[in-house]
């Protein structure tokens, strides 16, 4: 019996450090509590993604990206002024050749016949004009005028025909042509009157002035 009891106890001892080993070599499985990655906590659909900047995104933004960004804008909200065309008060105006001037004073003098008009001639008669007429008499400024005043007969048509314009040196031009003027007499006969005639013209500071003229009858 004692024999017996010895024999346990010496076996218990014997396997007693084996035993502790086993125990300290063996590393407990993880529960799957302890094996799942702890999720992050779901956000709230509510919130808005866009909303959210991560720092990151914030240092990505640079001055020099920053200023580019804000030069941009600049141009675009302020675009360069355009030139305003000027108005047409401040155009210059295209001065007349002499003899596109002396052939419109020409047949704005002949129209002023058809109405008894003697302004055109009291303006652009030289003071010292003398001129002969169609009848052959000699007459100066003041008797053409009142030719013109005087005048009883009733135009229906006095226009000019047949114009050419010579300048000489800028200052000096003589012009020719012809004129035909229809109407009724005084005593209401009608008549048909051509002439020939030839002016002389001085530009004098810059002002066209008849200084000279004949006229011819062509026919009645």
């Amino acid at each position: 019996m004692k024999i017996t009891i010895l024999a346990l106890a010496a076996f218990v001892v014997a396997t007693a450090p084996l035993a502790l080993a086993q125990e300290e070599n063996t590393t407990p499985e993880p529960t799957p509590e302890a094996a799942a990655p702890e999720q992050p906590p779901a956000k709230d659909p509510s919130v808005s993604v866009t909303t959210e900047k991560s720092p990151e995104a914030e240092k990505s933004t640079s001055p020099a990206s920053s200023s580019k960004a804000t030069s941009s804008a600049k141009t675009t909200s302020s675009p360069a002024p355009t030139k305003s065309a000027p108005s047409a008060a401040v155009m210059p105006t295209k001065k007349s050749t002499p003899e596109a001037t002396l052939r419109d004073i020409e047949n704005k003098w002949e129209a002023s016949i058809m109405a008894h008009d003697p302004s055109v001639a009291q303006a652009y008669l030289g003071n010292d004009f003398r001129g002969v007429s169609s009848k052959g008499k000699i007459m100066n400024k003041s008797s053409l005028l009142s030719e013109i005043k005087k005048d009883t007969d009733t135009y229906t048509s006095a226009k000019n025909g047949n114009v050419d314009v010579r300048v000489f040196g800028g200052h000096f031009a003589v012009v020719t042509g012809t004129s035909t003027e229809v109407g009724k007499a005084k005593d209401g006969k009608a008549f048909k009157r051509s002439y020939r005639w030839t002016d002389a013209w001085v530009d004098r500071n810059g002002k066209w002035e008849c200084v000279a003229s004949q006229a011819m009858l062509l026919a009645k």
